[in-house]
């Protein structure tokens, strides 16, 4: 039940935003009355923050599962992709997310409870870094603040290439970003 009340708030605040999104919407679109969504959540907020939440998890399990086992620079390229490929596919969330808190304006963040989500999922990120400079392989670079502007490019060639401020496809977007980030923090 659950499940399918986080399904269809996604798919309704991605179509709406969260202003003009009315709890009554989401209920009709899960099937259940306002009550029973009122069972599982104290607010229209804390849905939205859970399917934000709920959504970022499944993006982190991809990528670690992704990335573990990896070289540096191999784990770097899988984390590019996975998360290129990840917002390819889930688009609605995408758009919501970027609408929201793509830019991770500390607000909103704080608002939705995701500084301690995302610090760890960086801090996991920084890892591949880490063990880069560790191994000579990368520059001796703060490893949190390259994942940080990898995190931050990624998400706005997205939402560029999904404004059409950019026309570039998603296996572009890997490949321009993989190339730039290696030539920067690779090496010579």
């Amino acid at each position: 039940m659950k499940e399918r009340i986080l399904k269809a708030a996604e798919e309704v605040f991605s179509e709406k935003g969260y202003y003009n999104t009315k709890v009554y919407q989401i209920a009709e679109a899960a099937g259940v009355s306002v009550g029973t969504i009122y069972r599982f959540y104290e607010s229209k907020e804390e849905l939205y923050a859970d399917v934000i939440k709920t959504k970022l998890k499944e993006l982190e399990k991809k990528v670690v599962r992704a990335i573990r086992g990896k070289e540096p620079e191999e784990a770097l390229r899988v984390y590019i992709e996975t998360v290129v490929d990840f917002f390819e596919d889930e688009r609605n969330f995408f758009e919501l997310f970027m609408r929201e808190v793509g830019s991770l304006v500390i607000p909103n963040e704080e608002r939705l409870n995701l500084s301690e989500w995302y610090d760890r999922y960086t801090s996991k990120l920084s890892k591949i870094i880490e063990d880069g400079i560790r191994k000579g392989i990368f520059k001796n670079l703060h490893p949190r603040a390259v994942i940080l502007i990898i995190s931050g490019a990624l998400k706005n060639l997205l939402y560029a290439s999904v404004k059409g401020f950019i026309n570039l496809e998603p296996e572009d977007i890997k490949d321009t970003l993989i190339e730039i980030v290696e030539r920067g923090i690779l090496k010579a």
